[in-house]
């Protein structure tokens, strides 16, 4: 008895062991795991099946998506172009749902078999994505200026709605739409819009998760129209110009049509002089103007307006403000005095220095406001209709001495240029100072053009380029040098002598090159 009980928990063993094979020749070993993903991602399942080694040729896995069969395609490689791809790599079988919808949530079930014996497993696929619209969308009231809606929420599709989007079109344009500037909370399924006079309106709603935004739900089929009132508010941005010389120019931002509040819709301009007492008054018909004119005497003059939004009913019911404008500016009186060349910073190749008296930046003077000076320079030989200009900007409260100094770069090298300066404000430039000659020095020639090798042979190469664009001064020749190249080194420049002292000169032959090598080769005017 002694040797039988302590042979009798192996024995439990071996027949626990032996009892595991009878569970069947197939087996899926851990539970499908849930997934869940936003609308487009793919989705996997991933489903671990045991079989004996002897039964794997005769195993069959199949997939289901809400108890019906899939039909799937066997790729290993995930290279398939269908929506359902299945693929086996040891007992890993895999299902791969590709480019997600919403009607492919729900639960999809693994089915292994070996002849009649057969396991299973299930898991659910949520696809999450925007709220569907709201439905049943309607009109419960139109009161005044007010409406009441209400609707039912759509499928949230996975993802909570956390709130609700309220549009509303008018008659006017019924094709466009806009966002109520309250949005409302997901627990409500009504809403009390404040909607704008002489309006016939449309609604439809919008739902919000965190995926995104519902498309928006049908339109309702009853209108709410509202009686006519006086604008609420006036033109936002009311500002002057200062580019027509001697006129007021006045212009807005226009209102949208959805705020006309009623037929008639105008916009009243009024003016007046800075200090005086008496308005001036204008009426513009026209909702689409953006600006009004008026002839005025005065340069640069200082300004007060408004601008007012009125229809048949009155003006709005927003007092108007008041901005301060301007008329336009005309050309500074002016002149830059003593024009020259700095005498302590002689011309160079490509710049030169020039001095001037700074000038009084009065406004009657500037005619408008003082922008700085604009230089001009031209060529001598070709004159001032191919000039060009470079303007100097002064801020507002910049300091600088009696004397203006500037250097001027990017001039042309070996040339005889002239050149004058003028005052500038916002518009126009004044009458120009004296003109005054100067000559730029010699400068480095640009690159030759179109270095090419002309003919070669065993120990030479004959080069041939043309000369440069941008002599930058008389030339006097070329200088040529070349650099053997031993596989990724660059050998040490030789230049070639003697060097070309003619200009007209346009080759060269380079003789006492090793066969076989390769050289670079450089030429400078």
């Amino acid at each position: 008895m002694a040797d039988l009980s302590r042979l009798f928990p192996r024995l439990l063993l071996m027949l626990f062991t032996a009892s595991s094979f009878c569970l069947g020749d197939v087996h899926i070993e851990e539970p499908l795991q849930n997934v869940e993903v936003l609308e487009g991602e793919r989705a996997k399942f991933v489903c671990k099946v045991r079989t004996l080694p002897a039964e794997e040729s005769r195993l069959r896995v199949q997939w289901k998506h809400n108890g019906d069969f899939l039909t799937v395609e066997r790729n290993d490689a995930d290279q398939g172009s269908g929506q359902h791809v299945y693929k086996a790599e040891r007992n890993r079988h895999t299902l791969i749902v590709r480019n997600t919808r919403f009607k492919d949530s729900g639960v999809y079930t693994c089915i292994a078999a070996v002849g009649d014996d057969t396991d299973m497993a299930s898991a659910h696929l949520r696809v999450k994505g925007p709220p569907s619209p709201p439905v049943n969308v309607e009109i419960t009231s139109c009161h005044g200026n007010t409406a009441e809606l209400q609707w039912e929420g759509g499928p949230e599709n996975w993802a909570t709605v956390t709130r609700y989007i309220v549009q509303f079109n008018s008659s006017v344009e019924p094709v466009r739409w806009h966002d109520y500037y309250e949005q409302f909370p997901a627990g409500s399924r009504r809403a009390l819009v404040v909607l704008s006079p002489w309006g016939t309106y449309s609604f439809r709603v919008k739902a919000v998760n965190d995926v995104g935004v519902s498309k928006p739900s049908s339109v309702t089929s009853r209108e709410c129209t509202t009686p006519p009132d006086r604008p609420d508010s006036n033109p936002k941005n009311v500002r002057t110009r200062t580019d027509v010389k001697n006129t007021l120019v006045v212009e807005w931002n226009p209102i949208d049509r959805l705020y006309f509040n009623g037929p008639g819709f105008r916009y009243d301009v009024y003016w007046r002089r800075k200090g005086s007492l008496a308005w001036e008054a204008a009426v513009v018909h026209d909702p689409l103007q953006t600006q009004f004119r008026k002839e005025v005497t005065d340069v640069y003059g200082l300004y007060e307006v408004q601008v007012r939004a009125a229809n048949d009913l009155g003006e709005s019911h927003q007092p108007a403000f008041v901005f301060i404008g301007r008329s336009g500016e005309a050309e500074p009186l002016v002149v830059p005095k003593d024009f020259r060349l700095n005498p302590n910073h002689p011309p160079e190749a490509h710049k030169a220095y020039f001095i001037w008296e700074a000038v009084n930046t009065s406004t009657d003077l500037v005619q408008g406001k003082f922008c700085g000076y604009k230089l001009r320079y031209w060529k001598s030989v070709e004159g001032r209709h191919k000039q060009k200009e470079v303007d100097f900007i002064i801020g507002q409260g910049e300091k600088h001495g009696p004397d203006m100094r500037v250097a001027v770069a990017d001039l042309p090298a070996y040339t005889a240029l002239r050149a004058q300066v003028s005052v500038m404000n916002t518009h126009y430039s004044g009458p120009p100072s004296q003109t005054i000659d100067f000559f730029t020095p010699e400068g480095a020639p640009s690159a030759v053009r179109e270095l090419h090798v002309e003919a070669y042979g065993v120990g030479y190469v004959l080069l041939k380029w043309l000369p440069p664009d941008q002599p930058n001064g008389l030339l006097q020749g070329y200088d040529i040098a070349y650099q053997p190249i031993l596989r990724q080194d660059v050998g040490k420049l030789k230049g070639l002598t003697p060097q070309i002292n003619n200009p007209s000169t346009l080759g060269a032959r380079i003789s006492g090159l090793h066969a076989d090598h390769q050289y670079r080769f450089y030429v400078w005017a």
